[in-house]
């Protein structure tokens, strides 16, 4: 059982009996349709702004991965079963 729920009853006898109000949200004044209208248009330029930065990344994590899978042939070579090596590579006495 989820302890909120165990002092809501508690919270809302309390503020009963103290003649304590729940707080509420501020009111926003309505402002103009302009005002609302440029408001949209400065969150879209921002949702666009935000959008090409995440293109942007993508890209260069995608570029990132080609390098990492380029580079090919860079591991260990081995002497004993490659054709320039093998035992007498160290030593030709042997």
């Amino acid at each position: 059982m989820c302890t909120s729920s165990i002092f809501k009853p508690i919270t809302k006898l309390a503020r009963g009996l103290l003649g304590i109000s729940k707080p509420k949200a501020p009111v926003l004044p309505k402002a103009d349709k302009a005002v609302q209208e440029e408001v949209k248009i400065e969150v879209k330029e921002q949702i666009a702004q935000e959008e090409e930065k995440q293109k942007e990344e993508r890209q260069k994590r995608l570029q990132s991965q080609i390098k990492r899978k380029r580079r090919g042939g860079t591991g260990k070579r081995s002497l004993i079963t490659g054709s320039g090596g093998g035992i007498g590579y160290f030593d030709e006495t042997l």
